[in-house]
């Protein structure tokens, strides 16, 4: 049985740039991805690769926080 993610206090930074990664799909991931080096390449999808189930709501909070970070910066 893959394991949810259900408690965003407990993600780490990888794990939030890995979901936001595969929630913004390929189009929008593919640039970054460019600008990324290759250990950078590597943490990030070791993240994905063992993200296993995320919730919508985990989700939700996470594009969240990300437009208040760049609202503010």
């Amino acid at each position: 049985m893959a394991k949810i993610k259900s408690d965003y206090r407990g993600l780490t930074g990888p794990e939030k740039a890995a979901i936001f990664m595969l929630a913004v799909g390929n189009q929008h991931s593919a640039p970054l991805f460019e600008k990324m080096d290759d250990e950078e390449i590597r943490n990030l999808s070791q993240a994905m690769s063992s993200l296993g189930t995320v919730s919508a709501g985990i989700i939700e909070r996470l594009f969240v926080e990300f437009a208040d970070q760049l609202s503010s910066a």
